[in-house]
C-alpha cells in the first residue's frame, strides 16, 4: 500500500509512554552471547502476541530479556498502523527509543508491525535511526536481524509475501502475566469493509488447525495460565479457509481437553454467529458467556457505506437472535460514528440501539478517513470536531446504561480472578469476572476479605458486590475455594 509517511520532527512532542514489558518467565536465563533484549508493544492484543513470540525468539538465541527498555542493548518497537494516530504515535516511540543509542548502551533497534507493513519502502529513508523493519511475516528473523553482518532477506522490497502464522511450536514468552494470555487461532482478514485496512497489512484469512490451538492452551495450562483470550480479525471465520466452520470445534475440545478455567472470545465477526456456536458457548463451563462482536453501527444506511453485515447479521437483528438463544450472554461491541455521510437521525438511532441496554460494554471510536480505504474517498466527510462532538455524546449515553447496570449488579456473586493490588492502594485488590476481559473492561475492586485467606495473584475467589465505582465494581471475597 502507497501512502505518504506523517513523519514528525524529532523534537516533537508525545512519548510512547511506558517503555517496558513485563516479562513473565523463569528467573534462570541463559547465558546472554547477546546482551539485553527489551520490546515495546504498541496496538493491539494480537500486536502482544508477535512480541510475545520475538522475545522468545530472542530468548532462545541467548538474548536476556529486560523489562527496562535502558538497561537493552537490542530494543523492539512492534508498532500499530491501523490509525494515522497509531502510526504518529509508533514514530514518537521510535524517536524517543533511538536516544539511547546516543545516551544509553542501545545499539541495536529494531522496527516491527503493521506500520512496517503499511509504509514498507518510506521508511529506510524517513527513519534513518531505525537499524532494521521487520514486516509482519518476518517476526521470527529477529535475531538475525539483531546482526549486522547476516543476509536479512529484504521483503519490504519484495512482491511477494510468505504468509506467517504462528503455532504451538513457536518460541514464545508471555508479556502480561503468568495467569492469563492471549492465544491468536487466525491471522488476516477477508472481509471488505470499507473503512479498514488491516486485510493490506495483515493478508488474507488464514487458520492454525484445532488441534495446533489446543496444543498451545494445554502447554499455557501447564504454565499456570487459568484464562485464555482467543484473538484473531475475524474468529468466527475460523477454518473458513479450509472450507469449513471449525470454531463450534475448538471451543468444545478447548473445554474437555484443557485445564483452563475461563476461555473468552475476543472479536467475532456477525457473520458466522449461528446456534451451534451460541449452544456450545452456553453448554461448556470454561467457556465463558460473553461475546466481543464490533457492529459499527445500527443505521443501516451507514452500515450499508461500511459494507457490513445486512439482513439476519444486521446489529439489531444478530442481538434479538444471540439473546433468543443464551440470554445470559453478556455483550461486547464497538460503534463508529462520524462516518461519511451520517445523519442526525442515524446518530439518534444508534442512542436509541445503545440505551436499550444491549450491552455490557462499549467503545466509540471516531472515523478517521485512512488512506488506501474506500471510505476516505466517499463524499460528506464528516469533519473532525463534529465527529469527536458526536463521540463524546455517545459516551455519555453509555455511561448511564452502563453504571445503572452495575447498580443492578449489587448483591450478585461472580467467580472473580485475583489480578494482584489495585494500582490505586495497597490496600485494595483488583479482578475481573468472566464478563470482564483484560485492558478493555471494567474491573472488580476488592476491599474486604472474610477469613484469614492470603490472597495470590492468579488465584480465583468467590465475590459479593457490595458497591459501584463507575465502570467498576467493588466487592468482598466470601469464598476462596471454588
Amino acid at each position: 500500500m502507497k501512502g505518504s509517511l506523517p513523519i514528525l520532527q524529532e523534537d516533537a512532542a508525545g512519548s510512547c509512554g511506558p517503555v517496558q514489558m513485563n516479562i513473565s518467565s523463569s528467573s534462570e536465563q541463559p547465558e546472554a552471547f547477546g546482551g539485553n533484549a527489551a520490546c515495546i508493544t504498541l496496538g493491539c492484543a494480537k500486536n502482544q502476541v508477535d512480541s510475545e513470540v520475538m522475545i522468545g525468539v530472542l530468548r532462545n538465541a541467548g538474548y536476556a530479556i529486560t523489562s527496562n527498555v535502558e538497561e537493552a542493548d537490542v530494543a523492539i518497537v512492534n508498532t500499530c498502523g491501523f490509525l494515522q494516530s497509531a502510526v504518529e504515535e509508533s514514530i514518537d516511540c521510535i524517536l524517543d527509543i533511538s536516544e539511547l543509542k546516543k545516551s544509553g548502551r542501545l545499539r541495536t533497534l529494531i522496527v516491527s508491525g503493521c506500520m512496517v507493513e503499511r509504509y514498507k519502502g518510506d521508511l529506510k529513508s524517513e527513519l534513518p535511526e531505525v537499524d532494521t523493519f521487520l514486516t509482519t511475516d518476518q517476526v521470527l528473523e529477529v535475531a538475525n536481524a539483531t546482526d549486522a553482518t547476516h543476509p536479512l532477506s529484504d521483503l519490504l522490497q519484495s512482491s511477494q509475501r510468505p504468509y506467517f502464522l504462528y503455532d504451538e511450536s513457536t518460541p514464545r514468552i508471555l508479556s502480561s502475566s503468568t495467569f492469563t494470555a492471549y492465544v491468536k487461532i487466525s491471522e488476516g482478514c477477508d472481509r471488505p469493509c470499507s473503512f479498514c485496512i488491516i486485510p493490506q497489512l495483515r493478508g488474507a484469512m488464514r487458520s492454525r488447525t484445532v488441534d495446533s490451538v489446543v496444543h498451545e492452551v494445554q502447554q499455557l495450562a501447564q504454565q499456570g495460565v487459568h484464562e485464555v483470550n482467543l484473538i484473531g480479525q475475524d474468529l468466527t471465520a475460523f477454518g473458513a479457509d479450509r472450507k469449513t466452520q471449525e470454531l463450534s470445534t475448538l471451543l468444545s475440545r478447548l473445554d474437555t481437553d484443557t485445564d483452563i478455567s475461563w476461555v473468552r472470545l475476543l472479536y467475532a465477526y456477525p457473520l458466522g454467529i449461528d446456534e451451534q456456536l451460541l449452544q456450545t458457548i452456553a453448554s461448556h463451563p470454561s467457556i465463558c458467556t460473553y461475546l466481543d462482536f464490533p457492529l459499527q453501527h445500527a443505521s443501516l444506511s451507514v452500515l450499508r457505506a461500511m459494507k457490513r453485515p445486512l439482513g439476519k447479521y444486521a446489529p439489531k437483528e444478530i442481538v434479538s437472535f444471540v439473546r433468543s438463544h443464551v440470554p445470559q450472554m453478556e455483550l461486547r461491541t464497538t460503534f463508529i460514528v462520524g462516518f461519511p455521510g451520517e445523519t442526525e437521525d442515524d446518530i439518534t438511532e444508534l442512542e436509541q440501539f445503545i440505551r436499550d441496554s444491549h450491552f455490557t460494554s462499549v467503545g466509540i471510536f471516531e472515523f478517521s478517513p485512512e488512506e488506501g480505504t474506500d471510505a476516505a474517498t466517499l463524499p460528506n466527510q464528516i469533519p473532525p470536531e463534529e465527529r469527536t462532538k458526536r463521540r463524546d455524546y455517545l459516551m455519555k449515553v453509555q455511561q448511564e446504561c452502563v453504571f445503572a447496570s452495575n447498580n443492578r449488579r449489587i448483591g450478585e456473586k461472580y467467580d472473580v480472578l485475583l489480578e494482584g493490588q489495585h494500582e490505586e492502594s495497597d490496600l485494595l485488590l483488583s479482578g475481573r469476572a468472566h464478563y470482564q476481559a483484560p485492558e478493555v473492561d471494567g474491573q472488580i475492586i476488592i476491599n474486604d476479605i472474610e477469613g484469614d485467606y492470603v490472597p495470590v495473584r492468579g488465584d480465583m475467589v468467590r465475590v459479593e458486590i457490595t458497591e459501584t465505582a463507575g465502570y467498576d465494581l467493588i466487592g468482598k471475597i466470601i469464598a476462596t475455594e471454588i
